[in-house]
């Protein structure tokens, strides 16, 4: 734990003295902070089988499947890449994205990076059930806790994960930042996946149905307060306003340096839910007309409040420090990028960003002076993610449509396909 911190320490004396040596430091962005975040932001999802196509519709069309099944069949998330060994690549994400029964299944996952293609991950299962056994260890998915419907309150311990993939590829690696330098106000970005079948149609009030088309989402706020990850709820304790929507959970917080201090887990949609149910949410709608004297008040106001209620009136995040902290503990060595996001970086995904950010189609202010606000990426997209995620083993890939023995297959049809060959 002491060598943690001081580590922590001398990296935040490096950052410190590297402002004074060049302006790299300087404040981001909304743009700047949006192509950092499309080059490092990542989907999770198990693999579409067969069976599980099926259990979706009946879980769509069947009020009672609805019932049986409250979290939803399946459920997409985000994470972020933080990093590189050789060819594997290590995504910090929420345990809560790795839903026990999936494991159990041994369903084969898929991280979706930003070139388009989809990496396959097998053998996810850790084998240390929920409530979790034994200690953590290096494996495909590493939890340092467990989601599972059949226990109290859902996840035990920690909603940290960390899930490796292998690719000969060049992918960015986050940088990451140092969380305890964060004040309240200050603005954070989050950003995720959303996954729009969690949410009511706004216009008609119905269960949207199946929705193929993804966008990736930026969202900014205030922080609002932070506390010590031992006091919040299975570790969160950095609390922000914002816009997230379900199906951002894992997706990385940056500060406005375009560090990763946190993991995005719980939202303002959903307050107190680390899962939302299927179909449950309204659609967020309009802005949140906040003027800075507002937020000034909120973060006062959040200081009294004890963690409970923290929780409910605001969305959070993991630490960085916490999960840093748990991953010493594994004592394996991970290159972590502590560098300053460099400009040509920067550039290679820099796009503009609209000033028209309202829902409602209105020109509305810069986005630079909005206090709270969201953008969909309309260069980060996945046209039909149904589609995707029905991916091929042989290679380990998936960006094109698959089917029969070459789809991700389970039990006796595997090994029927392996007979076959």
């Amino acid at each position: 734990m002491f060598s943690l911190k001081k580590t922590i320490a001398s990296l935040a004396g490096i950052l410190l003295s590297s402002v004074t040596a060049t302006p790299a430091l300087a404040e981001l962005s909304v743009a700047e902070i949006n192509s950092i975040a499309r080059q490092t932001t990542v989907i999770i999802a198990p693999g579409l089988t067969p069976e599980l196509v099926k259990a979706l519709e009946e879980n769509r069309n069947n009020p009672l499947a609805r019932e049986n099944n409250p979290d939803g069949v399946w459920n997409p998330g985000s994470g972020v890449i933080v990093a590189r060994k050789g060819t594997t690549y290590y995504v910090l994400t929420v345990t809560h994205n790795f839903k026990q029964n999936d494991l159990e299944q041994n369903l084969s996952y898929g991280i979706r990076t930003w070139d388009g293609k989809v990496h396959v991950v097998e053998q996810a299962n850790d084998g240390r059930k929920c409530p979790l056994i034994d200690v953590p260890s290096l494996k495909p998915v590493t939890r340092f806790g467990c989601y599972s419907i059949a226990i109290p309150n859902r996840v035990a311990g920690p909603d940290l994960a960390v899930v490796s993939f292998e690719s000969e590829q060049e992918y960015p690696v986050a940088s990451l930042g140092n969380p305890s330098k964060i004040a309240g106000t200050e603005r954070i970005y989050v950003s995720g996946w959303p996954d729009p079948e969690k949410e009511r149609d706004p216009q008609t009030g119905k269960c949207r149905g199946r929705v193929a088309r993804r966008q990736r989402r930026l969202t900014w706020g205030p922080v609002t307060r932070m506390i010590q990850p031992t006091e919040g709820q299975n570790g969160y304790s950095i609390f922000y306003i914002d816009r997230t929507r379900p199906g951002m959970s894992g997706g990385p917080v940056f500060d406005s340096n375009g560090l990763v201090i946190g993991v995005h887990g719980r939202g303002s949609a959903d307050k107190g839910q680390l899962l939302s149910q299927y179909c449950s949410l309204n659609a967020i709608q309009g802005k949140l007309a906040l003027e800075s004297e507002d937020v000034t008040k909120t973060v006062s106001e959040a200081a009294t409040y004890e963690p409970p209620i923290l929780h409910t009136r605001f969305s959070s995040a993991q630490n960085l420090n916490n999960f840093l902290t748990l991953w010493e503990q594994l004592k394996i060595n991970l290159p972590f990028n502590w560098q300053i996001p460099s400009r040509d970086f920067i550039q290679r995904a820099l796009s503009p960003i609209q000033t028209n950010t309202s829902d409602s189609g209105v020109l509305d202010i810069a986005v630079e002076k909005d206090i709270t606000g969201a953008i969909e990426d309309s260069e980060d997209v996945v046209e039909d993610i149904y589609d995707l995620y029905t991916f091929k083993l042989e290679n380990q890939l998936r960006d094109e449509p698959s089917a029969g023995c070459a789809s991700i297959l389970l039990g006796d049809e595997r090994e029927r396909c392996r007979r076959d060959r």
